[in-house]
C-alpha cells in the first residue's frame, strides 16, 4: 500500500526529520532517536521488515514490546504513536514523533539531539540553550492550574475508562487498582498545584462551568447556506472524549448513504457520502488541536446537503501552512497531554499525520479535495460532496439571471458594477452573495482581492 508518500521516505537516506531502519537493532537506539525528535522538530522513524527481530512472533507482538520500551525509558511523559502498515506484502512499522512541548526529554540519563541525519548527545552549550528557551515559554493553557476544580467534580467513569485504556493500549503505564488522583498524575494532568485545566476539561462532570467555551454545537443546516433554518441542532456539553463521541455520532447519522451497482455484482453495495475515518480525523483534530484559553471560541459542525464544515478557535502553528498537510511535516501538537488522552482511548492514530489521512480518504472516495482555512477567527476543515447531485442546482433568482445573459464567456464584472446594473434593490451583503453563489456554481470564476476583485463569466450554461 502507498501509505502518505511511505514509499518516497523508504527510497530516500536518513534526513534530520526521518530514520531508516533497514537491518536489525537495538530498542536503545530507537529510544534515543524518539528523544532527539522530541527535543527537535520532531520526526518519523521507518523500521523495515528486514529489521525486526526473528524473535518475536509478530510485527504487532514487536510494536507493543517496543512501544513499553519507549514510553517508560524515556521521560518526561512524550507523545508519540507506532503504527504497522503493509506496502508491496511487507511490514513497514513506522513511529511517527511530534515535537515536544516538554523539553529537554531524557533517555538514559542523557538528552538527545536531531542534528542533520544523525542522533547524537546534546553538549553542555547545546543543553544549556534547551533549558533557556523553555524557561522562557509561556505556561501553556491545558498546564495551568483549574483553581475552582475539585476532587467531587470528578467523572470517576471518565477515569477509569481511561486507566482501562492505558493497560490495554500500553502507551502508559498505570499500576492497576490505582485510585484516580494517582491515573491523573501519570497522565500528567494533576501535579502538586492540583488538578490542570486539561484535567478539568477532560475529566469532570461538568467542565462548562468553569469553561463555557468547551461547548460544541452540531448543526444539519437544511440547504447549503448558512442561516436560521436547520433541520438539527445540538449543543453538547461534558467529559471531553464524551461530547467527541456525541458529536461525531450525531454527524455521522445526518450522512447519507450511497447505494451502487459494480459490474458483474448482482448486490447492492453502500456506503457513506464522505469516509467516516476521515470525518473522524477532522473532528478529533479540532479537539486536539483548537485554543482552549479563548472564551469567545468553540467548536462547531456544520453539515450542509453539499458539504461539511468543522470549525475550531485557534490558528495554525507558525512552523506551518495549510498547503504542508499535503505533504510530510513536522507535526506541532497544541494540546499534548490532551492529544494523549484521545490516543490513549483510541481516537488519534497517526499522530501528525491526520492532514494526509483525511485528504487520501477523500481521493479514495473520488472527492473534491477538502480544503483548510486558517483565519484569525479560527481554522475552519471543509469536505466536499459530490457536485453532480441533480437535486442541489443553484435556482438563480432575477438578477443573476439578467446578469448570466449579459456577460459572453471570458467577460467580467467587478461588485460594485454588478451592484449598480443589477442588484439596485437589494443590500451590499445580498448583492455580494449573488456572485459567491454563481461562483460557487460553476457560472463565474472570481480573481483578485479586495478592490481588484472581478467575477468572469465561464462556459457554464444556465439549465
Amino acid at each position: 500500500m502507498n501509505f502518505y508518500n511511505m514509499q518516497k521516505q523508504i527510497l530516500q537516506s536518513n534526513s534530520v526529520s526521518t530514520e531508516i531502519k533497514s537491518h536489525s537493532f537495538e530498542f536503545e537506539s530507537v529510544a534515543a532517536t524518539v528523544c532527539a525528535f522530541l527535543n527537535t522538530r520532531g520526526g518519523t522513524i521507518l523500521c523495515l521488515q528486514a529489521s525486526i527481530p526473528t524473535d518475536f512472533k509478530s510485527t504487532p507482538e514487536f510494536a507493543k514490546k517496543l512501544n513499553d520500551f519507549i514510553s517508560k525509558s524515556i521521560s518526561p511523559s512524550a507523545l508519540f504513536s507506532i503504527n504497522i502498515d503493509s506496502i508491496e506484502g511487507e511490514n513497514i512499522l513506522s513511529i511517527d514523533v511530534p515535537e515536544g512541548k516538554d523539553r529537554p526529554y531524557v533517555f538514559a540519563g542523557a538528552v538527545y539531539l536531531r542534528v542533520g541525519a544523525k542522533t547524537r548527545l546534546a553538549d553542555s552549550s547545546e543543553l544549556r540553550d534547551i533549558v533557556q528557551t523553555q524557561s522562557a515559554q509561556p505556561e501553556r493553557w491545558e498546564r495551568r492550574p483549574s483553581l475552582a476544580m475539585e476532587e467531587s467534580d470528578l467523572d470517576e467513569k471518565e477515569v477509569q475508562i481511561t486507566a482501562q485504556a492505558c493497560g490495554e493500549s500500553g502507551i502508559i503505564s498505570v499500576p492497576q487498582n490505582s485510585d484516580d488522583i494517582s491515573v491523573l498524575k501519570t497522565l500528567s494532568v494533576f501535579n502538586s498545584k492540583g488538578f490542570t485545566q486539561a484535567a478539568d476539561v477532560l475529566f469532570s462532570k461538568n467542565p462548562v462551568l468553569r469553561h463555557p467555551q468547551t461547548r460544541v454545537r452540531v448543526t444539519r443546516f437544511a440547504s447549503d447556506k448558512i442561516g436560521d433554518k436547520f433541520l438539527d441542532d445540538h449543543v453538547l456539553q461534558g467529559p471531553l472524549v464524551s461530547v467527541f463521541e456525541q458529536a461525531f455520532e450525531i454527524l455521522s447519522k445526518h450522512v447519507r448513504l450511497e447505494s451502487r451497482f459494480s459490474p458483474g455484482i448482482l448486490k447492492r453495495t453502500d456506503r457513506p457520502e464522505y469516509p467516516f475515518h476521515a470525518l473522524r480525523e477532522g473532528l478529533i483534530n479540532a479537539f486536539a488541536h483548537r485554543d482552549y484559553a479563548s472564551f469567545s471560541g468553540g467548536i462547531t459542525v456544520g453539515i450542509f446537503n453539499q458539504r461539511i464544515e468543522i470549525w475550531n478557535s485557534g490558528n495554525f502553528p507558525k512552523e506551518l501552512q495549510p498547503s504542508d498537510l499535503k505533504k510530510s511535516h513536522p507535526s506541532v501538537p497544541t494540546n499534548p497531554d490532551i492529544a494523549q488522552v484521545f490516543h490513549i482511548r483510541g481516537l488519534m492514530e497517526r499522530i501528525g499525520r491526520g492532514g494526509q489521512l483525511i485528504l487520501e480518504a477523500c481521493k479514495e472516495y473520488n472527492l473534491p479535495p477538502p480544503k483548510w482555512l486558517d483565519k484569525p477567527s479560527g481554522v475552519t476543515l471543509i469536505f466536499y460532496g459530490r457536485t453532480n447531485d441533480e437535486s442541489e442546482k443553484l435556482e438563480l433568482n432575477a438578477r443573476q439571471k439578467a446578469l448570466l445573459n449579459s456577460l459572453n464567456k471570458g467577460e467580467s464584472i467587478r461588485p460594485n458594477d454588478y451592484r449598480n446594473k443589477f442588484a439596485t434593490g437589494v443590500s451590499d451583503r445580498q448583492a455580494r452573495r449573488d456572485l459567491v453563489e454563481l461562483a460557487e456554481a460553476g457560472y463565474l470564476k472570481r480573481s483578485g482581492k479586495g478592490i481588484s476583485t472581478a467575477f468572469e463569466r465561464t462556459a457554464k450554461i444556465e439549465e
